[in-house]
């Protein structure tokens, strides 16, 4: 597999922390994130009852580089964190177990339960509360065709 492919997990992961309460110096960003990540539960399971081996292995390569983005972060950032070591034959059972437990949430947030549980750096998860916006007032002087 390509170096670029788990590269692109592994900044996502920077951006994202950074953008967390790990680093209190750091101004506040919204991320977005991309990739299997994003997938639901639900989906992790269907792809274990179908023994679509290609869609898991998809999304364990997309849990190692952010577990490697994640590596990155804690070795500049917080002390308490320790960087995470954890195999396949580790994250797979883990991984099905946040899923069964939680089917709607996304594998992105199973991850992330998990490199904490292994003893990495807290992330807030949750989205920011938009403001409302103010409401717009009508164009007046408008000329109409």
């Amino acid at each position: 597999m390509p170096r670029a492919c788990l590269l692109f997990p592994a900044l996502t992961l920077a951006l994202l922390l950074a953008a967390t309460d790990g680093n209190a110096q750091a101004p506040s960003r919204d991320v977005k994130l991309a990739g299997m990540g994003i997938r639901k539960c639900t989906e992790w399971q269907q792809w274990k009852d179908a023994r679509n081996i290609e869609s898991r292995a998809m999304v364990l390569e997309w849990v190692q580089g952010f577990i490697a983005g994640h590596n990155v972060y804690a070795r500049g950032g917080s002390a308490t964190a320790s960087p995470v070591v954890a195999s396949v034959a580790v994250l797979i059972p883990l991984l099905d177990a946040y899923c069964l437990k939680n089917p709607e949430q996304r594998i992105f947030a199973g991850v992330v339960e998990i490199t904490q549980s292994l003893g990495g750096a807290k992330v807030n998860v949750e989205p920011k509360a938009t403001p409302p916006r103010a409401p717009q007032p009508e164009q007046k002087g408008r000329l109409d065709s």
